[in-house]
């Protein structure tokens, strides 16, 4: 799998938890990549691990639009 399909396979499973209104509340990085904490109003829970650069940069844009919703 090219990087681009990983990144996109990445973007899809963050946009499907967001489209689920997920929200991102903990986020830690290491040599790995990112680890997604994330969690739904309803008290759902789940992790997600973005591995490429792209999908990095992709989870902060994401995590922007949140904190403006909230606002």
């Amino acid at each position: 799998m090219s990087e681009f399909e990983q990144f996109q396979a990445e973007k899809l499973k963050l946009d499907g938890y967001v489209s689920q209104k997920f929200r991102i509340v903990g986020v830690k990085e290491d040599l790995e990549g990112a680890w997604l904490d994330l969690e739904h109003p309803g008290g759902e829970t789940a992790k997600l691990h973005l591995k490429t650069a792209n999908a990095r940069k992709y989870y902060v844009n994401v995590l922007l639009q949140q904190g403006r919703s909230k606002s």
